[in-house]
């Protein structure tokens, strides 16, 4: 069995030899780039740069499938006309300005779509790394999902307010980032993409109620995931316990949770609903700030909780030391020995 046939193996709800480990968020490591002598901005924009950060970052890890598409998750956003600010080497792009915060006039979807912002850039590097991996490994495109994209078009507290006050201006900015969504998934399984990860952060219950995430979300991802070439994995912040099994009525193939989230109870649920589980090491404390042993132990622990993909739970801090991370791959290896 190759990590492709175990990765997809696993994604497809089949048995395999061992628990995948690897990342289904973001990389971005500054010790990767020092292994293979690339640091940001180039790392964010340049096509061999970001082929070579993403390899690298699987070799050096033993992670065991690719990730491409750059290493934020504002693809979608930057490509509508979100204002961003510079990476540095240890800060990722973010958002800095919300074109559509004052009116929505204007708002739409660009023909030209997929020839904005990175977009070039992204296709050019799924054709390196898949020059390199062949058929070996699984390769995985990212991008920020259709809410969190509305919510940076016009700012997360103008857009939470709305979702409770304006639900004409909610529905006028998700036609538009719908169609950005499908398009960029299908964008990447035409590249070349084994799946794909849609980041909703901001559709999370620490910002949005599971009674509205059932009313907008919902419906909006089942349409949007009914619409997509290949299998979706959907990645949500913080504590999801109260939203664990809608996610799975997403259409999604697998649900990515962080350390906050009962990975025990999700794997029960999930499994019902013939879902796959990625997680859950803590990023920004345990494999930030942890010591080695710490992160073997967290790692052991997601693995005894059933999870199906052992991951950090979230995006991996810039600065985290590589030898935290390494641990997931010792801990899996150990486990199954």
């Amino acid at each position: 069995m190759n990590l492709k046939e175990r990765v997809m193996g696993r994604l497809n709800g089949k048995e395999v030899d061992m628990t995948p480990v690897g990342c289904t968020t973001t990389y971005a490591v500054v010790a990767i780039g020092e292994a293979c002598g690339l640091q940001r901005p180039q790392a964010d924009t340049d096509p061999r740069a970001l082929a070579d950060w993403a390899l690298t970052g699987a070799k050096v890890t033993g992670w065991e499938w690719v990730k491409a598409m750059g290493w934020d998750i504002i693809g979608l956003s930057e490509a509508l006309g979100v204002e961003l600010g510079d990476p540095t080497p240890d800060t990722q792009y973010y958002v800095k300005g919300h074109p559509y915060a004052e009116s929505l006039e204007g708002l739409d979807y660009p023909d030209d779509f997929l020839e904005r912002g990175r977009f070039p850039v992204f296709k050019e590097q799924f054709k390196l790394i898949k020059d390199e991996i062949g058929e070996d490994m699984v390769v995985f495109g990212e991008t920020e999902g259709p809410f969190t994209a509305a919510a940076n078009l016009v700012g997360t507290e103008t857009f939470m307010k709305w979702c409770f006050k304006e639900p004409d201006k909610v529905a006028q900015v998700l036609e538009v980032t719908k169609q950005a969504a499908i398009a960029a998934a299908n964008f990447a399984f035409d590249n070349g993409a084994d799946y794909y990860v849609f980041a909703e952060p901001t559709s999370g219950p620490a910002l949005l109620s599971p009674r509205l995430y059932k009313k907008i979300v919902l419906p909006l991802e089942q349409e949007v995931i009914s619409q997509v070439k290949g299998p979706v994995v959907l990645h949500i912040c913080a504590n999801t316990d109260p939203i664990i099994a809608m996610m799975c009525d997403t259409g999604a193939a697998g649900l990515s949770i962080e350390e906050k989230a009962d990975m025990k109870a999700a794997v029960e649920i999930a499994h019902d609903k013939g879902k796959a589980v990625f997680g859950n090491v803590a990023t920004a404390t345990t494999l930030f700030n942890g010591t080695p042993e710490e992160c073997y132990a967290e790692a052991t622990q997601a693995l005894e909780n059933g999870t199906d993909f052992l991951c950090p739970g979230c995006g991996v801090s810039p600065l985290s030391p590589l030898e935290n991370i390494q641990q997931l791959k010792k801990a899996r290896d150990d486990f199954f020995a």
